[in-house]
């Protein structure tokens, strides 16, 4: 078979797609492919995905975009990290915020006990605004929107999502506004369709999940039950710890 050699532009790009880091460092122990890492930093394990109309290698790239570069999890699970001995993915480890910087390896993934059974599911609150199910939730985006009209979003701030879904609650949370006010679209804005079409395949990857806050509790000191409150409404439990730990 004749070989077939690609423009130096092109077969980067084609490896980039793939997942390939196209500088790998040999020194670097972290090289592997971004899918490779995508998988190995999911908290919900590669064969937990439900790779229904899409490919394991785009669900891959989309878990590293979400996990490793967007920070998805930072304002969408709530609360991200457990302590000792919650149920997540590493009970061991605890919150990473609350041990010392020596602790994490310069060489390896972090070592924290994510809080799986709430991955994605929001609530966490900024202001009177919260953060919303990200899973494939009735509401969530993946559902209730297009992967066209998820791209809008992701370029605009346009809230397709409430427009067309009046009777969600989150969406009478929080002063009324066409923009997405806290998400920050104007960063992912300048992600490539490629990238934005993985992050979509993850987000329907994914296993739906609730939130530990909902609207019914409200925003502390903006609505609902809370208000007044210094702290959250939603009932204290191993994976909902009520104060959360400060992350």
């Amino acid at each position: 078979m004749k070989a077939v050699c690609l423009p130096r532009t092109i077969a980067l790009s084609v490896l980039f797609l793939l997942g390939g880091s196209a500088y790998a460092d040999d020194d670097d122990p972290m090289a592997s492919s971004l899918v490779e890492q995508g998988f190995e930093i999911s908290p919900i394990p590669k064969d937990q995905l439900n790779y229904t109309g899409t490919s394991q290698t785009v669900v891959g790239l989309g878990s590293y975009l979400v996990n490793a570069v967007g920070d998805c999890g930072g304002c969408h699970s709530f609360p991200l990290f457990l302590e000792k001995g919650g149920p997540g993915t590493n009970p061991s480890a605890g919150d990473p915020f609350t041990g010392k910087p020596s602790t994490q390896s310069v060489s390896g993934h972090l070592v924290a006990n994510l809080n799986v059974a709430h991955y994605l599911g929001g609530g966490r609150c900024f202001g009177p605004f919260m953060a919303r199910n990200l899973t494939p939730d009735k509401y969530g985006p993946v559902e209730g929107l297009t992967q066209k009209e998820f791209i809008k979003v992701m370029r605009t701030g346009e809230d397709i999502h409430c427009k067309k879904f009046s009777d969600d609650p989150i969406c009478a949370l929080g002063p009324p506004t066409p923009l997405l006010q806290v998400m920050p679209w104007p960063t992912y804005h300048n992600m490539t369709d490629s990238h934005l079409r993985a992050i979509y395949a993850y987000l329907k990857a994914i296993p739906p999940a609730t939130a530990c806050n909902t609207v019914a509790n409200g925003c502390p000191g903006f609505s609902g039950d809370a208000a007044g409150s210094a702290n959250y409404a939603y009932v204290n439990t191993d994976d909902c710890p009520n104060p959360p730990p400060p992350q």
